[in-house]
């Protein structure tokens, strides 16, 4: 039998402008039910990704998410998987690298997110 690949269990990639506070990156995520957005740059590039990691780590600072702009505490450079690599993989290089969300790409382009849970980790 032959292995899924990532492409197949990928999320939609959400995102927000790098200059949106915290908080209403938070209420995005929340509203599309997702545990990491990107961050988009003036130019329209993604620059980095946010996820509730990067705001576990937030709070632990106590610092005010309505204060504070998404770019000042997103995590970049964006890790990227290729769309043709398998499950195993993909849990591989998260065991590995302790990274719970890669970006998932064919060539240059980002199409998707995959997280541990897609993975069934």
């Amino acid at each position: 039998m032959e292995e899924k690949n990532i492409k197949e269990n990928m999320s939609p990639v959400y995102h927000v402008n790098s200059d949106v506070h915290v908080d209403k990156a938070i209420t995005y995520m929340l509203s599309k039910e997702t545990g990491a957005i990107l961050i988009n740059n003036e130019q329209g590039e993604y620059e980095g990704i946010f996820t509730k990691a990067d705001l576990i780590k937030l709070l632990e600072k106590e610092l005010d998410p309505s204060t504070i702009t998404i770019s000042s505490v997103m995590s970049s450079p964006i890790r990227c998987l290729d769309q043709t690599e398998s499950h195993d993989q993909a849990k591989k290089k998260m065991l590995e690298n302790n990274i719970r969300h890669y970006a998932v790409s064919d060539g240059n382009k980002i199409i998707g997110l995959i997280s541990n849970n897609d993975l069934d980790f």
